[in-house]
């Protein structure tokens, strides 16, 4: 079977695997081992496309969208088996050629997301009072886990970000932990972001004592109207925060953006909105954004702003996929 074939093939399998019919998605399933059985030179493209059916079939968890809603997202002009095609061979080559730096990659960050204690969905905000009586607020599509014993008090941050005003207890000082740091609170209330590869303390009221998790281990002290953040490279210096502004923006779902990498700002933005963003983030870090931005405003009015601000192609699939890429 020469490539191309392949690839039709694999769009149609796709579409069978993901059908909202379970009867119809099982034989699918059957009649898919009996086919691929015939190609094992095969077997490393098939796996890879199985990995993106499994992530099409979280859609209507994470999405709120069915997989018929997103089969017919992908049709332009006419609801045609050709139009299907090509266009989910569009989506699946993205996810394949693409590999690790799209977000249908995530699957341990997605399998952290639905195992978590608690969680919000998209454009969701909620707040919890937590055995010890500290009072957390998570932002839309966040997660954490809990680990509270005897001893320790520690909340690990999934993804997201998280407002949280502490409860004293200086026997059990409160960690937030983070793919970059740990931040062990020392006074009350503080928001931590998580973005994909870093998270950022803004410090509201008292202190926080930081931790990189980085080799060098740094730990700096981050008091009230100061902020920092950590990457792999360890602890950014302080600078300066406005309280008042932070907290009104938490409040209102703004992003207050200061020299945020463009790829952090689309992924706040993804968890707004039920149109799924697709991008290089490596090619988009290196972009800075400053200002405010409102979460909940319309998507397509925001990229369009960000297209004549940066060097950025849009391309939509259907309603609900939108791919950006550096021109």
């Amino acid at each position: 079977m020469n490539a191309k074939q392949l690839q039709k093939e694999m769009a149609l399998w796709i579409v069978r695997l993901n059908t909202d019919d379970l009867h119809e998605r099982q034989q699918a399933q059957i009649e898919f081992e009996a086919w691929r059985s015939k190609y094992p030179e095969h077997h490393d493209q098939l796996d890879q496309m199985l990995n993106f059916s499994e992530t099409m079939q979280q859609f209507s968890t994470t999405h709120g969208i069915s997989s018929q809603n997103v089969r017919n997202s992908m049709k332009v002009s006419q609801q045609s088996k050709k139009h299907i095609l090509q266009l989910f061979s569009k989506v699946l080559l993205f996810c394949v050629s693409i590999g690790g730096v799209v977000y249908f990659t995530a699957h341990s960050t997605m399998m952290s997301y639905y195992t978590a204690d608690y969680k919000t969905e998209i454009g969701q905000m909620h707040s919890i009072t937590l055995e010890d009586g500290s009072k957390v607020t998570l932002a839309a599509k966040s997660a954490i886990k809990l680990d509270f014993t005897a001893e320790k008090r520690q909340i690990n941050l999934v993804q997201g970000d998280i407002y949280i005003d502490v409860a004293k207890d200086p026997q059990r000082p409160l960690i937030i932990h983070t793919a970059q740091a740990d931040f062990k609170a020392l006074g009350t209330r503080f928001i931590v972001y998580q973005y994909a590869n870093s998270s950022v303390l803004n410090m509201l009221h008292s202190k926080v004592e930081t931790r990189s998790l980085a080799q060098n281990s740094q730990v700096k002290v981050v008091k009230q109207g100061e902020k920092i953040s950590a990457d792999v490279l360890g602890l950014s210096p302080i600078s300066e925060l406005d309280i008042a502004s932070t907290e009104f923006a938490w409040d209102k779902h703004q992003i207050l953006a200061d020299q945020l990498p463009l790829a952090d700002l689309l992924t706040n933005l993804g968890r707004y909105h039920h149109q799924y963003l697709i991008f290089n983030h490596s090619t988009l870090k290196d972009y800075k954004v400053s200002g405010v931005i409102n979460a909940q405003q319309d998507l397509d009015q925001t990229l369009r702003l960000l297209v004549t601000q940066y060097p950025i192609k849009i391309t939509k699939l259907g309603d609900h996929v939108i791919y950006i890429t550096s021109k």
